[in-house]
């Protein structure tokens, strides 16, 4: 049985393997899914998954996140003892096959409405678990089911893929600097086949017009997607062979996306 389970671990690395993380990077996000499916087992109903990790533990997004982000959907939250506990009971005995010992946790941030636990071996971060109230809500609607390596017993919430790419178009278009990996972000669920739909397009108008956004500010932040940005903030995060490809094009395939997705606003 012991057997069985390792193999089934192995498998679950060589996922992550074969997408071109290296084998510290996937071991990392085999936890991050037993931390998800752990939290959302432990506090049903009281927040949804969402942000960069959603996209590599569902979307195959060869970016590398090391944040699992938790959207919360009710108002008495776990407190910090609650979550470090069931991350704990969750992962620990997976953290010692994989050869990290005994974790620690170390809470950066602790209000009300923002949480940051970062879960560390050795002083080494590893991955932190953001829990937010900030950023908005999930409609019922949007919400989706996910299975973790396929089992029926390892189930987190998540949004809709459209309403991953309106968050996404949102963050994009908010953020007091423009990142780069929300460009790639969008990147990928165009390349899934993800568009926004009328009603989300219709919100998404909405966003743009309350923040008094014209074109020529969101062709600015276009434009910043550049060679400069993109080298400095995905070299660390995508695999080598697809970094040179976008770096050879100048990453106009990000720009591209961008271009396709505000195409209404441009």
């Amino acid at each position: 049985m012991i057997y069985l389970a390792n193999m089934n671990v192995q498998e679950r690395v060589g996922r992550y393997l074969k997408r071109g993380f290296q084998q510290q990077e996937a071991e990392i996000l085999v936890l991050l899914e037993e931390c998800a499916s752990g939290l959302f087992s432990a506090f049903p109903e009281r927040f949804v998954l969402f942000g960069g990790a959603t996209l590599v533990l569902f979307y195959d997004s060869p970016r590398l996140s090391r944040d699992l982000d938790l959207l919360a959907k009710v108002e008495d939250l776990p407190t910090v003892p609650e979550i470090t506990k069931t991350i704990e009971t969750s992962i620990q005995e997976l953290a010692t096959t994989f050869g990290l010992g005994k974790l620690d946790y170390q809470a950066d941030i602790a209000k009300k409405d923002f949480m940051k636990i970062w879960v560390q071996s050795n002083e080494r971060r590893l991955f932190s678990v953001d829990l937010t109230r900030i950023g908005g809500t999930v409609l019922k609607s949007e919400e989706v089911a996910q299975k973790i390596a396929d089992s029926e017993n390892k189930i987190v919430v998540t949004p809709s893929s459209d309403s991953l790419l309106f968050q996404k178009c949102e963050t994009f278009l908010d953020r007091r600097i423009v990142k780069s990996r929300d460009a790639f972000d969008i990147d990928l669920l165009l390349s899934k086949g993800v568009r926004l739909g009328q009603k989300l397009r219709a919100h998404l108008h909405d966003f743009i017009q309350m923040r008094e956004l014209d074109a020529e500010s969101i062709r600015r932040r276009v434009d910043r997607v550049d060679t400069k940005l993109c080298t400095a903030e995905l070299r660390a995060v995508l695999p080598d062979a697809l970094f040179t490809s976008l770096a050879q094009q100048d990453f106009k395939p990000l720009r591209s996306s961008l271009e396709a997705v505000f195409a209404d606003w441009l």
